[in-house]
């Protein structure tokens, strides 16, 4: 996790889901290992080998197709926070994540099932 709250993730999916509009107070790149996507705004789609750029600032909507082949997979670095919106079309904001909120969550789940919530600090640098 970065001072400015970025993190990297391996993002998986099953065709037909999507992650809510948002955007990225910096920028983002982004691998495809398996599956097809895309956002909803744009008429591309990723797929396996697929890199893709992302300034900061553009609203989309992440969809795993109906016809992906097999679940996504993608590797995500993310500079920055995700400020999600009530809708896609001049959304209002409707929450906020970043590195700092995903690891609170984290700790939560390990709390919640009886893992050592200090050890995902020793993962932190």
């Amino acid at each position: 996790m970065s001072p400015s709250g970025g993190f990297s993730l391996v993002l998986k999916g099953l065709p037909g889901s999507m992650v809510g509009t948002h955007y990225h107070v910096g920028t983002v790149h982004g691998y495809t290992m398996r599956g097809h996507w895309r956002y909803l705004e744009h008429d591309w789609i990723a797929k396996p080998g697929t890199y893709i750029y992302e300034p900061a600032g553009e609203a989309h909507t992440l969809v795993i197709t109906d016809d992906s082949p097999e679940p996504m997979i993608t590797m995500f670095v993310v500079e920055g926070g995700l400020i999600y919106l009530d809708k896609p079309k001049e959304g209002s904001f409707a929450a906020y994540e970043d590195g700092f909120t995903l690891l609170e969550l984290t700790r939560k789940y390990y709390r919640e099932a009886c893992l050592d919530a200090r050890r995902l600090d020793l993962l932190v640098r």
